[in-house]
Formats: C-alpha cells, structure tokens, sequence
C-alpha cells in the first residue's frame, strides 16, 4: 500500500467519525450478541448434501475472481488487524473480537489487537454511497488504486453496502512486481515462472479491506451477524448475494426478503478455510474444488457433536 493510501484512509476514518453520525444511531438500531424473544431471526434450511456442480455455481455468484483457472484468490498475508468505526465503542469492540475470533480459527494471521494499525476497516454510515461519491472525487485518494471497472460498479452501487480491496500483486515469494495493471490494459509483468498447472508465478495480496454499512439497514440484526458479514466480505474479494440459495450464506444478510444466516454459515466457512489453507500463489479454480469436500468434513463433525 502506497503512503498515499494510507493517508488517504486517515482522512476517511476521520471523516466517517464524525458527531452527526454518532447522533443518527441513537434510537435507530438495536444490536445485540444473540436473538432476544422479541427478535424475529429466520433462518436458512438445512442445507442438502454439497454436490460439486452447485457448490461451485453459488461459487461464481460470491467470488469476485477474473479466471478461476489463470489467476490465484487474493487474501490477506500481512497480520490482520480489524477496526470498526460508527458504533459506540462497547459494540465496536465485540465485532472487533467477533472477526479475530473467526480470523483465528481459519488460520488468518493476527497483529496484535492493541496499537495495530486496521487493515481492515469496518464502517458503518449515514450512506456509504454518497461516502464513496466523495472518495471518487478526490485525487490519489482511497479509491485510486482500484481498477476502473471495479471503481465504477462501486461508485454505482445503490445498495446499503459498499465494499471494496486494495490489492497488490506479488511475486510467489512475497516481493513486489514492478509495473502497474490497474487499468486492465495488459497484464503484470511476471519476474518469475511457475512449473505447475495448479501453482503460479504471482500472489495476489489483499492490503487493505473496506466495508461500508448504511446505519438504517442494519436495524435488527445481531452483532454476530454484522461481524460475520463484515468477516466475509472484508477477509475476500466477495460480492452480496440475493434471495434464498441453495447453501446458506451470510451473504445475503441485507436482502430482507430471504431468510437469513444468524452466522457464517457451512458454505461460509468452508469458502474461506479452503482459499486461506493452501499456498496463497495456488490457482483459484483449485481452491475452490476443495469447497464441497470441506462442507462434507464440517457437516459430518457437526453431527458428531453432542
């Protein structure tokens, strides 16, 4: 991430923190860490036994990956340290440790949660369109080292969540490739090759993750729910998903005609042990075969516990 960048996302953070949003969560939202008896939360069905062919489809729906089989997954190699901003500090900090508790047991690595600086940052706003309007204007700004059709469709979107990564693209090693992709005109100069079909001769590192949440659309759901959703999107180049799938996900969480996961879901964290688990320079497509022998896995310990 350039110098740039990073001031570039203090001046954000500043401005997302500021009194006239504090001022608009009072009395709109009820967060709690689990459903009270006044709260109506559905939940998915059962999800059938996972079958290669449709795990793979709801794969391509979530999965912001140019081609499966040319290009590797990007994650997070760099200690994670995730920050909320837009919340009174007592719920802020139970998602914080929300996302590193899930952070934890998926084998992502942790910087140390006092005095890190956040590489994933979780906001929550009056309208993270019109935050985003704003980025798009500044020059060298928090948006500038996005592709131009990744920054259009956010800078487009009209949903209550904007997401989006800065990436850098790495030898397989971990070093910098000098050159510049970002306008999609031809590809990265490769300094390395790579002798697999399955392995290549770059990463892909994310830098820095941010997701942006509309304060009035989370009215109702649970903390855990926030900080799962946040966890999916933020920890991988993920999109929101609509309607009720064929394997439940988070992803859905704001569509408010589905029925909801009340946290990351089999699919869920299937996806994610399976992209974190294995070489960050492996293809993607070959990552995401793994996803269905890994909700088997987790289904069978499931029913072995008591």
């Amino acid at each position: 991430m350039t110098r740039k960048t990073l001031q570039a996302l203090g001046l954000v953070l500043t401005a997302f923190a500021g009194a006239p949003l504090a001022a608009q969560i009072d009395g709109l939202i009820t967060l709690t860490d689990t459903p009270t008896g006044n709260d109506i939360v559905v939940t998915h069905a059962p999800d059938p036994v996972p079958e290669s062919a449709s795990v793979q489809e709801q794969l391509g729906k979530i999965a912001e990956t140019g081609s499966h089989f040319n290009e590797p997954v990007a994650i997070f190699q760099e200690k994670l340290c995730p920050g909320v901003m837009g919340l009174p500090v007592d719920i802020a900090e139970t998602i914080v440790g929300r996302v590193r508790y899930n952070a934890e047991r998926l084998g992502v690595p942790l910087a140390k949660k006092e005095g890190c600086k956040a590489n994933l940052v979780i906001g929550f706003v009056g309208s993270g369109r019109s935050d985003v309007q704003k980025l798009d204007k500044q020059t060298g700004g928090l948006l500038s080292e996005l592709k131009p059709d990744e920054r259009r469709a956010l800078v487009n979107d009209t949903g209550p969540v904007h997401a989006w990564t800065v990436t850098s693209t790495r030898t397989r090693d971990g070093a910098y490739i000098h050159g510049d992709d970002r306008y999609g005109l031809t590809q990265t100069v490769n300094v390395q090759s790579g002798n697999s079909l399955f392995l290549l001769a770059t990463r892909e590192d994310i830098e820095l993750s941010v997701v942006l949440m509309d304060i009035p659309a989370i009215d109702g759901m649970t903390v855990n729910q926030l900080a799962d959703y946040a966890t999916m999107r933020g920890l991988a180049k993920t999109k929101g998903v609509s309607g009720n799938n064929a394997y439940g996900t988070i992803l859905n969480l704001f569509d408010p005609d589905a029925s909801h996961q009340t946290e990351l879901s089999n699919f869920d964290r299937a996806y994610l042990t399976a992209i974190y688990s294995n070489m960050p320079n492996v293809v993607a497509a070959a990552k995401f075969a793994a996803v269905p022998g890994l909700m088997k896995k987790q289904l069978a310990a499931d029913e072995d516990r008591p």
